[in-house]
């Protein structure tokens, strides 16, 4: 027989150690792409409108000072502006951006730096996620399993290395589950107002926080009516928590409304940012749900094709794991997670169904359902441990140990993976590598700036750029030795086309045309 605790405490150890080294591994060098650059670019408080305004003039601009100008806090521009261009993009919540500022200003401007803050953010989620599935379970077990589940979660480990806030993101809704428990089961002042702190952070780090704490409501909803907990007053009956739930709902979103009050002022231009949500998807919504599951535990850039078993394996794993926990498990702690999972699913799901979009497709989106999905997991493996028939379920284990090292190990080779969308990013490498081995290059682009800051990231300080506004045509000096267009828009080549001969450079995909006489 395997010794099953101590064979089950070694392999969380590894997995726990192996997750942390593959959240450091190549922070570096993969491709800083369009969605971090933005984050960059309103760190250093700039607007998309004042970078091209100021840069996108037709005057001659090294990298160099490109980069530092417009992607790094620098003495230009105070955190007011870091809080103006902020407004400009309501719907990121503010706290990440801020942190990202004091950290560059505080340890100096580079990818390396801003990718360390989230990795270090995103530890944080491993003992969030310790202390959530102890409130909801009692359980060592369950606790550790949840911790190594995250730790080696390709979805996890992809996102700790973004400099965007969906680590924070992470952390601040597990952090907030654990001590909304804690609030129930202790029943203090100082319980309820770590609640209504955690609130506020939740808040803070994204708005979709907002339906974790509507499956809060709901889960003390279920209290009254159905387990019939709590104390009569007039007439009501009134969960054990219920004031104490309502008392950190008011703390948390009063902490909240220096920020709301952006939004509700902004929110002509919330609704204009995130429009692209409503735009249709190809293909069958149904696959991308199902990719998105599977990849929190493999990740092989599968894509969403019908005949992918893992879809259908991750599903089956997730349906029985929360079937197992409703019929072994507590009640309470199965709809705590089911209401985890299923708010933020229905709050996505429903507006495409209803009236169409792809939010349900976006991976991100669905971080709350997927970190109920895992705890669900844990819960199955780490009850198992003591069943006689824990020697049949250790090979579930291990597959998901495997294809979760095997995930990150093959993603971190590759600086384009699927979160880094290609269509913005697939080329850039080759493109960079063929500038920066030019001898004298200049390059002419009238792309939007998020994709000129990405390539920029991965050019040598001293080449030389020339950014255009859509409607003008550039005068090309002629002390450089090699000249070349970059995703030119089908104006500015057909401009370029009456005076020289565009050549597309290989491997590029002709994002990269060379100018000959």
């Amino acid at each position: 027989m395997w010794p099953k605790k101590l064979s089950l405490s070694s392999l969380v150890v590894i997995l726990i150690v192996l997750g942390i080294l593959f959240r450091f591994y190549n922070l570096d060098r993969k491709v800083y792409w369009y969605d971090e650059t933005m984050t960059s670019m309103r760190v250093s408080g700039y607007t998309q409108t004042e970078v091209i305004q100021s840069a996108f003039t037709g005057n001659i601009i090294t990298v160099k000072d490109f980069i530092s100008q417009y992607q790094y806090p620098n003495s230009s521009k105070s955190i007011n502006d870091t809080l103006n261009a902020l407004a400009g993009n309501p719907e990121h919540s503010p706290l990440y951006y801020l942190m990202a500022r004091w950290w560059l200003q505080l340890w100096g401007n580079s990818i390396l730096m801003i990718r360390l803050l989230s990795v270090l953010i995103g530890l944080l989620a491993l003992p969030c996620i310790y202390w959530l599935s102890w409130e909801l379970f009692g359980l060592v077990s369950v606790s550790w399993v949840a911790v190594a589940l995250l730790a080696i979660s390709p979805f996890h480990v992809l996102y700790a290395q973004e400099a965007r806030e969906y680590s924070l993101w992470t952390v601040t809704i597990l952090f907030a589950c654990a001590a909304f428990l804690r609030g129930i089961r202790v029943q203090s002042l100082p319980s309820w107002g770590l609640y209504g702190m955690s609130v506020g952070l939740a808040l803070y780090s994204h708005p979709f926080s907002v339906f974790v704490l509507i499956g809060h409501g709901v889960y003390i909803l279920y209290q009254v009516f159905f387990q019939g907990r709590g104390m009569e007053r007039a007439g009501k009956k009134y969960p054990d928590g219920w004031g104490g739930y309502l008392f950190s709902l008011v703390l948390g979103v009063g902490l909240f409304v220096p920020w709301l009050v952006v939004v509700v002022s902004h929110f002509s231009r919330f609704v204009e940012n995130t429009a692209s949500v409503n735009l249709s998807r190809e293909g069958f919504l149904p696959l991308f749900w199902g990719l998105n599951l599977s990849r929190i535990f493999v990740d092989v850039n599968q894509g969403s094709s019908p005949f992918s078993p893992l879809h259908y394996l991750c599903a089956l794993l997730a349906g029985y794991s929360l079937y197992y926990l409703y019929c072994r498990g507590s009640i309470d702690g199965w709809v705590f997670i089911v209401t985890l999972i299923g708010v933020m699913g229905m709050a996505l799901i429903g507006p495409d169904l209803i009236l169409g979009g792809r939010r349900s497709s976006i991976t991100r989106y669905g971080i709350p359902s997927y970190l109920g999905i895992q705890i669900a997991v844990a819960y199955l493996i780490g009850t198992k441990i003591n069943s006689r028939l824990w020697r049949k379920w250790q090979y579930l284990a291990i597959a998901l140990a495997i294809s979760g090292i095997i995930s990150s190990s093959v993603s971190a080779q590759f600086p384009v993976w699927w979160h880094k969308s290609p269509s913005k990013s697939r080329y850039n490498p080759q493109v960079a590598h063929i500038l920066n081995q030019s001898h004298r290059p200049l390059v002419i682009t009238d792309q939007i700036p998020g994709i000129i800051f990405s390539l920029s990231h991965l050019l040598h300080p001293n080449i030389h750029l020339q950014l255009l506004s859509k409607s003008s045509l550039p005068q090309i000096p002629n002390n450089f030795t090699n000249i070349f267009l970059y995703q030119p828009s089908p104006q500015l080549e057909e401009k370029i086309k009456q005076t020289y001969q565009l050549i597309p450079q290989p491997n590029t995909k002709s994002w990269l045309l060379k100018l000959t006489n």
